[in-house]
């Protein structure tokens, strides 16, 4: 085994690979990073931590885990909607936060549409946010 290793070329496959590993692991860090930046989440997070059932059931503090990149039904981005999934992790127990989210144009603020949260032990899932519900609320209220 270890001559094989001694090989030039070998050590070469080994260099590179451990290299390429290394830099796939960077580039998906960047890219959880980035998102983790996004008004869309970014609000979401805000509102999550705001919502006080979410701190009972799951326990505080409560951390967001890694998106999904590779899956598209988890997360999905283009210039006007966003729909993602994000695990989250409490010291009571693990849920994942829905979200979807919109803007009118691109370069604009995000707007949160949508916010479900699911409990992983109990299995249950309920809507928390609703923007149309809360303009309807604060329309009503100013008149």
């Amino acid at each position: 085994m270890s001559a094989i290793i001694k090989h030039p070329l070998a050590k070469a496959a080994v260099v590179g690979g451990v290299f390429t590993l290394g830099a796939a692991i960077w580039m998906e860090d960047q890219i959880q990073r980035n998102f983790k930046k996004q008004d869309y989440y970014k609000a979401s997070m805000l509102l999550l931590h705001n919502y006080e059932p979410a701190s009972q059931s799951l326990g505080n503090p409560i951390y967001s885990g890694k998106l999904t990149l590779s899956d598209t039904e988890k997360l999905h981005v283009d210039g006007l909607k966003a729909k993602l999934e994000i695990p989250l992790k409490g010291s009571k127990d693990k849920g994942v936060l829905y979200v979807l989210a919109s803007r009118e144009n691109q370069g604009e603020r995000w707007n949160i549409d949508q916010l479900h949260l699911k409990i992983c032990s109990t299995k249950q899932k309920w809507k928390f946010y609703d923007r149309h519900i809360s303009i309807e609320n604060s329309q009503d209220q100013a008149t």
